[in-house]
């Protein structure tokens, strides 16, 4: 049987994506086929089709053993289609999301479950496996996490990014009365300050330049956003701290500026954490969930400014966020055969 798929295609001269049919993918014992249903386009993906290949694997993968073309799509969600022989915990229909990392199973990291540190590590929707850009994955059953039946599928699908923010707020040990800095206001820096607030943090000072971004951070939960066009930063925090300066600091823009800012701005024995790459162990993905399905990670639909179908991801969602990304924070694409007049 075949089925519609986003792949990444290309050499060392550099990638493209191509809407394109291909075959289903077979079940194997011990894994589960997924129904995907919606997958989110990450700042990696749109590095990656700018600038790549340096995800896409030229030779084969190590563990998959595959090469370009490969799936697309590594923040995805959907339901179970089927289950592979040896799985019993898992109902077909269960609402599921997908932690990514593709793992050997042998390395110290992987004996000590800490699979994004995998030294054979790839990623769903660059090193083979597919992705969440395409109708159906099978994929082993450590990777897949529950989702309740009241979350809907479109914001199951951001668990990814909002476990990637959720191990920093983690790693910066937050306190009720810290005063903390977010540089960026894309989908980590919005996820950040969820995670912030799900956390009692009450005052949260955010950095960006884009009116649109801006707003979805306030909208997020921010106290204050300012911008670094106009406004200083460090004094901006200063200004709100004492003096001081911020007790934890989130760089999440990936650019020189913010990073000074943030050691700038931040006070002495601050936590400085530095987002703009996406290691996370998986205990954190159901972390997430369960934040999200309890209602502790409020507005996560807030990030969400597009959802298109599959068909559209290239033009409508790769492209669009190229040509008008200040306008944009997350766009969902939908992998699933619904019709475009589901997309709300």
């Amino acid at each position: 049987m075949s089925m519609h798929a986003v792949r990444w295609h290309g050499d060392e001269n550099g990638m493209s994506l191509k809407y394109e049919t291909v075959d289903k993918p077979h079940l194997r014992p011990g894994w589960v086929m997924v129904k995907n249903a919606w997958s989110g386009i990450c700042g990696s993906d749109l590095h990656e089709y700018c600038y790549g290949p340096k995800n896409g694997p030229l030779t084969p993968h190590p563990v998959t053993g595959e090469s370009l073309p490969t799936g697309v799509g590594h923040e995805f969600s959907g339901t179970v289609h089927a289950v592979g022989e040896g799985v019993s915990d898992l109902e077909v229909g269960q609402k599921v999301v997908v932690f990514p990392s593709i793992m050997d199973h042998t390395c110290h990291y992987c004996h000590e479950e800490i699979f994004g540190l995998c030294e054979s590590r790839g990623f769903m929707g660059y090193s083979g496996y597919g992705g969440g850009m395409q109708e159906y994955v099978c994929v082993e059953r450590i990777a897949i996490h529950k989702v309740p039946h009241h979350v809907p599928l479109d914001i199951a699908a951001l668990t990814e990014p909002l476990a990637v923010a959720w191990h920093g707020v983690l790693l910066s040990n937050p306190k009720p009365d810290h005063v903390a800095l977010v540089l960026g206001a894309g989908p980590i820096g919005v996820s950040v300050i969820m995670g912030l607030q799900a956390h009692g943090v009450q005052n949260i000072y955010v950095s960006e330049p884009s009116e649109q971004r801006a707003e979805r951070a306030m909208a997020a939960g921010a106290t204050k956003v300012f911008n670094p066009a106009k406004d200083n930063i460090v004094a901006s925090i200063q200004a709100v701290s004492d003096g001081l300066g911020a007790h934890i600091v989130f760089e999440c823009a990936g650019v020189q500026s913010a990073l000074d800012a943030a050691f700038a701005g931040a006070r002495g024995k601050a936590r400085v954490i530095e987002l703009a790459k996406y290691p996370q162990p998986v205990s954190e993905f159901q972390e997430v969930v369960d934040a999200v399905a309890s209602g502790r990670i409020g507005a996560p639909g807030a990030m969400v400014t597009a959802r298109i179908p599959l068909q559209d991801a290239i033009s409508g969602g790769f492209e669009e966020l190229l040509k008008t990304k200040d306008k944009h924070c997350k766009i969902l694409v939908q992998s699933d055969s619904l019709s475009a007049e589901n997309l709300v």
